[in-house]
């Protein structure tokens, strides 16, 4: 195969890797995110501030949250302590100094908070709780309840008290941010403990490749390329998306891919539409990427390699 060929397809059928910069009016939360990794908390105790270790699912729509934590008691996250879900209202505010499109966002738990112990030990601290502040039965391993009209008061939770958490929110190239955790361990409870930084973030998991990125980026797209091509006789299209999904694990650092288009039509053909800083950016991705041996080692059996047609140019802008 064409290696520069090749490489254009790694470039253009990727799903999104760079950082958009969203317009302050607009913050598109609604989908499924989920955590990329274990990820390290600050919690405030009886002893003083501990590492918690945890993995998010959050599900956001009009106006709602509905999220699901899971703590661990170990920093690969294979040892879970206990499972929290939580659901309320969501409202948006004004742009927040945090990031360019970055918006404040008041996330409050009035519906409901379930609690879940998956150790015995964990399950221990709750039932020693006073009768009735803490969930109204008995806890144990694997049974959940909602505390939200109890209570919780070992974990510091009040009854019937909605609760508010005042934060920060950025989505950018399917990732959403949320504002960084208090190194003092303290929740987000009070206006002036909205976060002034930014948090590893949660990866989009509702979607697919087809999709349109980032296009409220403020930059200015110079160069534009228009990528036509066919997946291979017998390639199933879920496996030419896992493809691509992996070169962008490689991507991630690049800044310069404004955002894109890609399209899976009949027949199995393929089309990608991609905005770039300027052409000698996307040149240069290009060359970096010629060394991705490993990463590109299937692209043979998905893609065909003498489909491409390739037209580029600039914006004038």
């Amino acid at each position: 195969m064409n290696r520069v060929r090749t490489l254009l397809v790694a470039a253009c059928a990727a799903i999104p890797v760079a950082p958009a910069i969203a317009q302050e009016a607009v913050i598109d939360l609604n989908g499924t995110w989920e955590s990329i990794a274990c990820e390290l908390r600050p919690q405030q105790g009886q002893d003083g501030i501990a590492p918690w270790y945890l993995k998010r699912s959050i599900v956001f729509g009009p106006g709602r949250i509905d999220a699901h934590f899971t703590t661990y008691a170990d920093a690969s996250c294979l040892a879970p302590l206990v499972e929290l879900k939580f659901g309320g209202d969501v409202t948006i505010l004004g742009a927040s100094s945090v990031a360019q499109g970055a918006r404040d966002v008041d996330l409050i738990v009035n519906d409901y908070l379930t609690v879940t112990p998956r150790m015995e030990g964990f399950a221990g601290f709750l039932n020693s709780a006073d009768a009735g502040a803490c969930g109204t039965e008995e806890w144990a391993v694997g049974t959940e309840q909602d505390v939200f009209e109890t209570g919780c008061s070992v974990m510091g939770v009040a009854a019937n008290a909605p609760t508010t958490e005042y934060e920060v929110l950025h989505v950018s190239a399917g990732h959403l941010y949320f504002g960084a955790r208090p190194v003092d361990g303290m929740p987000l409870a009070e206006p002036d403990r909205r976060p002034s930084a930014l948090q590893m973030p949660l990866k989009r998991s509702a979607g697919g490749l087809t999709q349109k990125v980032g296009a409220d980026d403020l930059r200015v797209p110079k160069h534009v390329e228009i990528v036509l091509f066919e997946q291979a006789q017998g390639a199933d299209p879920a496996d030419v998306r896992a493809f691509f999904e992996a070169i962008t694990e490689k991507m991630n650092q690049n800044d310069t891919l404004l955002y894109r288009t890609v399209g899976q039509g009949e027949n199995g053909t393929w089309l990608c539409v991609n905005y770039w800083t300027a052409r000698p950016d996307m040149e240069t991705l290009n060359a970096q990427a010629r060394s991705w041996s490993d990463e590109f080692a299937e692209m043979a059996e998905l893609v065909k390699a003498d489909s491409f047609q390739l037209t580029s140019y600039d914006t004038g802008l």
